[in-house]
């Protein structure tokens, strides 16, 4: 195969589905896991709740919640309902379980800081991303079963989780940092070429909200790394 066999190929050639395919992902899990999604309802509350008590021991719990939801996210819509048919997918969901393994090694190893934190910004943001986000999928699909919920669907545990970056040490956050980008970049192109434009405003929450994690994230005066 030359250069200009490859050059012949767009983004298109490597998506070998189209959204009807794509959305009716979200319902399938969505079924299959019926009624345990309503746990990851009531972790994403629970977490800002956490945040508010602003105590080290309240912060690294919530911390840990965020960890299992990348895991969850990662390996069981991207490993096992994705990456059947999109294998860059299923390298993502692996990077998933590698992101929140990385966050659970940072509540163990100090990497959660205990500095200030504007508690109300961050649990409003966090609240737009878990309770508005979801919504986008059944806007595409026209099927309410297609919520996409905080740790179950990929999208919104990415947006969500990336407030995170407010809540960990300088080293610990650049660490962080890069898958988010990453699959925003990713999940970007592919519904783009799915033509799937509410989903698409995902990852553009998700670039926006790791912005705002690095302005609630104290200054390094105040964060000891």
């Amino acid at each position: 195969m030359n250069g200009a066999d490859w050059l012949s190929y767009s983004l298109q050639d490597f998506v070998m589905f189209g959204p009807q395919v794509f959305l009716r992902l979200f319902v399938r899990i969505n079924q299959d896991l019926w009624p345990w999604q309503l746990l990851a309802v009531v972790m994403a509350i629970f977490i800002p709740v956490l945040i508010s008590r602003q105590s080290r021991a309240a912060r690294r719990l919530a911390v840990g919640l965020m960890s299992l939801a990348w895991i969850v996210s990662g390996y069981g819509f991207l490993v096992g309902y994705f990456g059947p048919i999109n294998w860059p997918a299923a390298w993502f969901g692996w990077a998933f379980v590698a992101q929140g393994a990385l966050l659970a090694a940072a509540v163990f190893s100090g990497g959660v800081h205990n500095s200030g934190l504007p508690a109300g910004r961050f649990a409003l943001l966090w609240l737009i991303a878990v309770c508005g986000l979801p919504w986008l999928a059944i806007v595409d699909s026209g099927q309410w079963e297609a919520v996409a919920l905080f740790g179950i669907a990929p999208g919104t545990t990415a947006a969500a989780g990336a407030l995170a970056l407010a809540l960990m040490t300088r080293t610990w956050r650049f660490l962080y940092l890069p898958l988010l980008v990453l699959w925003s970049l990713f999940s970007a192109a592919i519904l783009w070429v799915l033509q799937t434009w509410w989903l698409l405003l995902t990852p553009v929450a998700t670039l926006t909200l790791v912005g705002a994690g690095f302005w609630l994230s104290p200054r390094p005066a105040q964060s000891p790394d």
